[in-house]
């Protein structure tokens, strides 16, 4: 496996469970590095570090969005709103914890709070859940799918991952 492809290139498909493995590392740096640094000294690593998490990002879920025969420039608008909400609800928590505010000026930031938490609802259920385009479209072959190597029909390509996450359901076609 090209992992240097995988994780910087824009070109492509991904099926979900690299997808998902490449989102809970990218998790798991950034709960290492900014939340829950052992190492003072790790501050300026995170800083050193966002540039190509957020490259990997965007590229990993471009390519995600890709397998649904979108176009990768839809990964710009789902870094934002990801963004926006982080913002949002750090600005939202921060000013109206313990702090007595009339229900009218509350009553728009809670439903902006609403529509962001329903709008990444959405990306999640969409790049996490829903299966590709199934066989290849404008952007390359089926991810989980291998090109034919014999008479016998197409094999599943071993990617390192358990089969049960490769498989589609129903017969393979012939």
């Amino acid at each position: 496996m090209d992992y240097a492809r995988l994780l910087f290139s824009f070109r492509g498909r991904i099926n979900r469970a690299r997808y998902l493995v490449v989102q809970i590392a990218l998790l798991a740096v950034w709960f290492l590095v900014w939340v829950k640094s052992p190492f003072p000294q790790w501050e300026n690593l995170g800083l050193a570090a966002a540039i190509p998490m957020i490259w990997i990002n965007l590229a990993t879920t471009a390519k995600r969005l890709h397998d649904h025969n979108r176009s990768g420039w839809w990964a710009v608008a789902v870094f934002v709103v990801n963004r926006l909400s982080y913002l949002y609800y750090g600005l939202f928590v921060g000013q109206n914890f313990g702090v007595d505010v009339p229900g009218v000026q509350i009553l728009l930031p809670v439903m902006g709070a609403v529509a962001l938490s329903l709008l990444q609802t959405w990306i999640v259920i969409e790049l996490f859940f829903v299966i590709g385009t199934d066989g290849p479209n404008r952007f390359g072959p089926d991810p989980t799918r291998a090109a034919p190597t014999s008479a016998v029909g197409p094999r599943i390509e071993s990617l390192g991952v358990p089969d049960f996450l490769l498989h589609r359901t129903g017969p393979h076609p012939t």
